[in-house]
């Protein structure tokens, strides 16, 4: 039995918790109560500005990506190939000046309780802020991002040998030598540093890392922790806390680079454990492991950690990016970040973190997220980071064989046999004292031994780990264990204290029926017997896109890597004291990738992160089984061809700039001129996504021949049905080291599947090798304005559009509803959005929202602009979203609100004069129906690509003393557009 069993069902929660993205604010951003494709305008009630830690992004670049552009100040992003170097005194000097814009920031809010103070990865700080901090800062001039410090979880055989790494270590020279020289980076919770995975030489001086070149990490020290536990392996260890909390901490964690769970360490093995390994569990021999780069260093960020409760154990935005910022001014080549992350936006402040380490040349790998198989729940939707799911690499599987002659195959690690004996269910072998729900789910003591010796039993899942089960089964003496599921969910490998066959709710059902049903009930466990599924395929949860990111331009994952049952290092007290043990999840995929990565910057140390990452994908093979590009991405990572992709596409820092400034968010490195912004769909990805085509559209790529003679490519595009995907040149002749570009123009044939995605491949076939881009096209109906206002005076409005099919598309219409001023007059005063009330500084309008309603609107007019008046939205006393600028001037949409009895809070910020605010308030409920005032065309119709126009008009009845809101709908297409009035 565990001694740690809070930290036991900590690590659990760990492997199987869900995504926590953070929105930013801005316009369309979606609200957590939003049901699936609602629009929501204002801020997302993730960013409700209350008391807490936040991080704080500047708009000056930091240290990592700083081209040089100030007077006076020189570069300190590092060359192409080299590491970042922060001893370097150019460096020292940019970041007192970047020390210097925070100061002034600080000051003029002032001063704050500052937890970090970032200067590589991110201009910036973490700190304590209050609500009108918050407030303050989103509009103080330089500032870019003020986002909430929020936990995300982690997400949690022989993988080397399954991929086929060894062809990549011959290139090195073996695999003491794949990847020397590179530092892997790990965000996670912490390493088990006595682990032989992790074994090497103690350090010149302990606690430096003298003996790696350009590398400035060091080992910390802390509980449980000396610094001379790193070595040439292990070469930095440091740990990061004040976001997270150290009074917040389980009694089973350590406050120090210790791993108190066993993911870190798991994912540090996977990514870069020593060579063969030998590994034995519970008595069984499981032969040898290691690690994707064994010749490798490691460098570990703790940064996540285990909380009493598990539900809250996590990472904290603050302390990840002060991991990611040390590791980077440290000197790391690669990163690797097993934890959550946002799939609806890429200005966060990690992603931001990400994107400044990729300038330093840091390759980052993330895992997609553990919420599949549930469309669009990809997290990490940013384009410099490589997004990684989950796929399987081998079959660990066994079968209860039944007296009737069925068999029954499940999942299963053990190489034991039983041979025939009696079956019993754990519920009718119940212990004295124990209740039947205990003897079901065998908890420890619940199982009588006279029932159950020598028996196999079934065990339901439920409510205690797996492996405990199997230990209470042992404990009474049985032989063997079928463990039940109860309700659909994974059947997983685990190594039981007995032979174990994991089966699914079907199969387990059968087995209960027999054993109920036959008076002698006999069995067998045969670990030989597989069902032949065949291999790799995508795991159910692994999460999927399409991303909400990027308009649809960006296709995640991006990749796949082996997730299932992987074995490597784990934490023995928080693993009923074993080295290592069997784990599944995307944060298994994710070191795979980054190991890769460090062995392909060992061999071709003049590539970027992105040219990196389109080798991964371009060389990666299908999957077997239905998966598409939204579970697989490229498909799952192929080593053999990886060194020698033929083609690559390459994608700088500007490229990136240019994207974000296409998105409304733009840095400033003392350059007069600012980025000029692109979408998505400009970047040269080597995948392609088109998340609207409206008649036609154009893509344009742009690679390099990478191999060492002459090639000719010819494109095929394969898929795509109801999409015409035309590639010009037709073909490309590339000499060594030669950049060439293609376009590929996407046209909407007859018949296409109005707004679902077509879903295929673009290959270039050379002499010698193929290049494979996956690609996703979602034809539309139309393209239309999101919203049109008019006056009510005018009588009618004009909606332009373009037609994305000859057929003719419905217009409808909702509304229009009415709304009257509802006059404010508030006090400034404090309000807690945790514990909503009405006083004197503020006012509350119910609104009850039924059912298959189209849109609620909450529009706030002040008398005047100098005062500040917010507007906070609950629904079932939930908050949902909220509008608080810098004004008295606030709007809230939401688009198809879910049903419910919602509340909208005026509230009283400051006042010009000082002592009240006045304003006019207006609310609409819009129903689906036509209330008959509004008039449309009926339908419209336009050649594909063509543009179209239309005039809406209402009656003269509207009184002028409101104002009026309605939709318009335009067929089965999910695009609308609002309609205001005054």
């Amino acid at each position: 039995m565990s001694p740690y069993p809070r930290l036991r069902r900590s690590a659990a929660a760990l492997l199987t918790a869900a995504l926590a993205g953070v929105a930013v604010p801005g316009p369309a951003a979606v609200a957590e109560e939003a049901a699936p494709g609602a629009v929501v305008t204002g801020t997302p009630a993730t960013q409700v500005p209350g008391d807490g830690v936040y991080v704080v992004t500047l708009v000056g670049r930091p240290a990592a990506s700083y081209s040089g552009s100030v007077p006076g100040l020189a570069a300190t992003r590092p060359a192409a190939g080299e590491r970042f170097d922060r001893t370097r005194p150019e460096v020292a000097a940019y970041r007192q000046r970047l020390l210097g814009q925070q100061d002034r920031v600080l000051d003029a809010i002032g001063r704050a309780e500052v937890l970090y103070r970032y200067t590589t990865a991110v201009n910036g700080f973490a700190a304590r802020l209050d609500a009108g901090q918050v407030k303050q800062l989103r509009v103080t001039p330089g500032v870019a991002l003020v986002e909430r410090s929020v936990t995300r979880p982690v997400d949690m055989t022989d993988t080397a040998d399954a991929l086929g790494v060894d062809a990549m270590w011959k290139v090195a020279g073996g695999p003491d030598k794949a990847g020397r020289g590179q530092v892997i980076g790990v965000v996670d919770t912490g390493i088990w540093p006595e682990n032989p995975s992790f074994a090497g030489l103690p350090q010149d001086i302990p606690g430096t890392a003298a003996r790696v070149p350009g590398f400035h990490g060091a080992c910390s020290r802390g509980e449980s922790w000396d610094p001379g536990v790193c070595s040439s392996k292990l070469v930095s260890a440091r740990y990061f806390v004040k976001g997270f909390g150290a009074g917040n901490l389980s009694r089973a964690e350590y406050l120090s680079p210790r791993d108190g769970t066993g993911h870190g360490s798991h994912t540090a093995a996977v990514a870069a454990g020593n060579d063969d390994v030998r590994v034995r569990i519970e008595g069984q021999d499981f032969g040898e492991t290691t690690g994707i780069a064994p010749g490798a260093r490691i460098a570990t960020y703790k940064a996540c950690w285990a909380a009493p409760d598990p539900d809250d154990d996590g990472c904290t935005t603050a302390d990840t990016v002060a991991a990611v910022d040390a590791a980077v001014a440290d000197g790391v080549d690669v990163l690797n970040y097993s934890v959550s992350g946002p799939g609806d936006t890429v200005t966060d402040s990690v992603e931001l973190a990400f994107l400044h380490a990729t300038a330093a040349g840091v390759f980052v790998a993330a895992s997609a997220g553990n919420r599949g198989p549930g469309a669009s729940t990809v997290g990490h939707a940013s384009p410099w980071v490589t997004t990684v799911g989950a796929s399987t690499h081998q079959r660990l599987q066994g079968a209860v064989a039944l007296g009737d002659g069925d068999a029954l195959v499940g999942a299963m690690a053990a190489d034991r046999r039983v041979p025939e004996t009696g079956i019993v269910l754990g519920s009718e072998a119940a212990a004295p004292g124990a209740s039947t729900d205990e003897a079901r789910l065998c908890e420890l003591g619940a199982l009588d031994a006279r029932e159950v010796q020598d028996n196999i039993v079934v065990c339901d899942r439920g409510t205690t780990a797996r492996v405990d089960k199997s230990v209470a089964v042992a404990r009474a003496g049985g032989v063997g264990m079928v463990l039940a599921n109860v309700v659909p969910d994974t059947v997983d490998a685990d190594v039981h204290s007995v032979p174990t066959v994991h089966l699914d709710v079907a199969d387990a059902d059968a087995v209960r029926a027999y054993v109920r049903d036959t008076e002698d009930p006999t069995a067998s466990i045969d670990p030989s017997a597989t069902d032949g599924t065949p291999v790799p395929q995508i795991a159910d949860f692994s999460s999927r896109g399409p991303s909400a990111a990027g308009g649809g331009d960006l296709l995640k994952p991006d990749l796949t890597a082996p997730g299932v049952s992987v074995l490597a290092a784990v934490a023995p007290p928080s693993s009923s004291g074993h080295l290592w043990d069997l784990t599944s999840g995307t944060s298994m995929s994710a070191p795979h990738v980054a190991g890769l990565a460090a062995l392909v910057a060992a061999e071709r140390p003049d590539w970027s992160p992105a040219e990196t990452k389109s080798a991964l994908m371009t060389t990666a093979d299908d999957l077997a089984g239905t998966a598409s590009p939204f579970a697989e991405g490229a498909g799952q990572v192929d080593p053999g061809d990886l060194l020698d992709p033929g083609l690559v596409l390459d994608a700088g820092h500007r490229d990136y700039l240019r994207f974000l400034s296409g998105q409304g968010f733009t840095y400033s490195d003392g350059s007069p001129v600012a980025p000029r912004g692109v979408d998505a769909g400009r970047l040269n990805l080597p995948s392609i996504a088109v998340g609207a085509l409206v008649g036609t559209t154009r893509v344009v790529r742009t690679v390099t021949n990478v191999s060492g003679a002459p090639e000719t490519f010819s494109p095929r595009v394969s898929g795509l049905g109801g999409v015409e995907a035309t590639v010009r040149p037709r073909t490309l002749a590339l000499r060594p080291g030669e950049t060439g570009r293609f376009a590929v123009t996407f046209g909407v044939e007859d018949g296409a599947q109005l707004g679902s995605f077509a879903k295929g491949r673009l290959t270039w076939t050379g002499l010698t090798h193929q290049v494979r881009l996956p690609v996703v096209v979602r034809p539309e109906a139309v393209e239309v304005p999101a919203e049109v206002t008019g006056s009510l005076a005018d009588g009618a409005v004009e909606v332009d559009g373009v037609a994305g099919s000859s057929a003719a598309v419905p217009v409808e219409v909702s509304g229009l509803v009415g709304a009257a001023p509802s006059g404010v007059s508030l006090q400034p005063g404090r309000f807690d959005p945790q514990a909503p009330r009405t006083d004197a500084d503020t006012a509350a309008v119910p609104l009850t929202v039924p059912g298959g309603t189209e849109a609620l609107r909450v529009q706030l007019e002040g008398h005047r602009a100098a005062d500040d008046m917010d507007v906070y939205l609950y629904r079932d006393g939930v908050l949902t979203a909220l509008a608080t600028g810098k004004s008295s001037d606030e709007t809230l949409t939401l688009v198809e609100p879910p049903a419910g009895d919602y509340t909208a809070y005026v509230v009283s910020a400051s006042a010009a004069n000082g002592t009240t605010t006045t304003g006019q308030l207006y609310t609409w409920v819009l129903p689906p129906a036509d209330a008959g005032n509004l008039t449309g065309p009926g339908a419209v119709a336009a050649a594909p690509g063509q543009s179209f126009g239309f005039r809406l008009t209402w009656t003269d009845e509207l009184s002028p003393t409101s104002r009026w809101f309605g939709v318009v709908r335009y067929g089965d297409s999910d695009r609308r557009t609002l309609v205001s009035l005054r």
